[in-house]
């Protein structure tokens, strides 16, 4: 049986990539076509990496060892995060004019994080086999 990284670490590791990620994608909006893309991906990406942050936060209260029973504030908090992205996102699209589809493109960032954790693992697991 092989060692598996405690979810904390897996989840730090995928925040970092994300934030890493942010960082490249934001410069490459910003050397590639203007200002407004680059901070629309900064916007985006960092408003899903804050929202993937609190998500990790919620799920390690209601599954540790130990844990009371959540109380309805903590499911009231957990919804309010949906609705203070989708405010964000409306502010910076509608009232600050930033483009739509590099916003979007920001909030795909955690989701491509994961994505490249999971193959970099794979790829891990499949090198120590061959050895």
């Amino acid at each position: 049986m092989r060692n598996q990284d405690p979810p904390s670490f897996t989840l730090r590791s995928i925040s970092g990539s994300g934030w890493l990620i942010l960082v490249v994608m934001s410069a490459a909006g910003l050397i590639l076509r203007d200002v407004s893309t680059g901070a629309g991906v900064a916007v985006g990406g960092a408003c899903a990496l804050g929202s993937f942050r609190m998500m990790d936060v919620y799920f390690a209260r209601i599954f540790q060892k130990n844990a009371v029973r959540p109380k309805w504030w903590h499911h009231v908090l957990y919804v309010l995060r949906f609705f203070a992205l989708m405010g964000i996102v409306a502010l910076a699209i509608g009232w600050i004019r930033l483009p739509v589809v590099s916003v979007v493109i920001g909030l795909t960032i955690p989701p491509l994080a994961i994505f490249i954790h999971g193959a970099r693992n794979a790829l891990r697991i499949q090198g120590s086999t061959r050895a």
